[in-house]
């Protein structure tokens, strides 16, 4: 009898056991939403036990809340975060330290920018609390689906799982502000050497193509009248191939920026510990 009621108990311990140890395999995913912006995604962030909106800018270096949400949350600010955009423009911010997000079931403390998101949508149709960028995933392994409209943070089953069918990408991390920010850049191949571009789901315009690498790759935006135009540019982006996307002229600190349309077709894994990224078309 007692044999069999221990049989009885391993088992049912099993059976209550094993959905919780399937659940440590499977990744965060944080659903992300259209209906407010349009094509920029927002996320749903809890801070300060409520539940805000945050849009979703892997090209913005920096997390940020609103002034108003800094207030409420009692955040003095603290000194001064200065760095570049893509223009090259002094850009200025205070920053909030230490501010705690969960994102669906992730939690994350982090020093945040203080910016307000809705200078960048004034048409948005509702108010929006902040920014998530890549620096709130820190030293994670995260997924980027768009065609998904989730952003997932990878366990090492997952991961691994993931990048089966996928290509390795050459790619670097790059950080500004003392070290503060954190984006991805991919290489690109050209016939005279490789340029390095931004993946920037807040560039919602065309992929940007800066005027020397333009003559890298041996190309130019030069229309009618002096006038600059919009054209269709193939790149070689190395360890995935080439892709085709509409392209414009931009003078700027980078070689390039990567467009959200550009991005959306490819399902990204990133490792924003080491660098390491890896992508394939849909």
């Amino acid at each position: 009898m007692k044999k069999l009621f221990t049989s009885f108990f391993l088992l049912i311990s099993f059976c209550v056991l094993t959905p919780q140890a399937f659940a440590k395999n499977q990744p965060v995913e944080i659903k992300l939403g259209r209906e407010i912006l349009g094509k920029t995604p927002t996320v749903e962030v809890v801070v300060n036990g409520k539940t805000r909106t945050f849009y979703l800018d892997t090209g913005g270096g920096i997390s940020g809340i609103s002034p108003a949400l800094a207030k409420e949350i009692g955040c003095t600010p603290a000194g001064e975060m200065t760095g570049f955009d893509a223009g090259g423009n002094k850009v200025q911010i205070k920053r909030c330290e230490n501010v705690s997000m969960n994102l669906n079931g992730f939690a994350v403390t982090r020093d945040v920018g203080i910016v307000e998101p809705m200078d960048y949508f004034p048409k948005a149709t509702k108010q929006l609390d902040g920014s998530i960028a890549l620096d709130a995933f820190d030293g994670q392994i995260v997924t980027l689906d768009l065609k998904g409209d989730s952003l997932l943070v990878e366990n090492e089953k997952s991961f691994k799982k993931r990048i089966a069918d996928m290509k390795p990408l050459e790619s670097r991390l790059s950080r500004e502000i003392g070290g503060a920010t954190l984006d991805v850049f991919g290489a690109v191949n050209s016939p005279n050497g490789k340029m390095w571009f931004l993946v920037d789901t807040g560039n919602t315009n065309r992929l940007l193509i800066a005027p020397s690498a333009q003559k890298q790759l041996g190309i130019n935006f030069d229309g009618v009248d002096n006038k600059k135009i919009i054209k269709p540019v193939k790149l070689g982006i190395i360890g995935l191939g080439e892709v085709e996307a509409e392209s414009r002229d931009r003078d700027m600190i980078y070689d390039g920026v990567f467009s959200y349309d550009l991005i959306s077709r490819m399902l990204w894994t990133m490792n924003l510990k080491t660098g390491e990224v890896w992508a394939r078309l849909y």
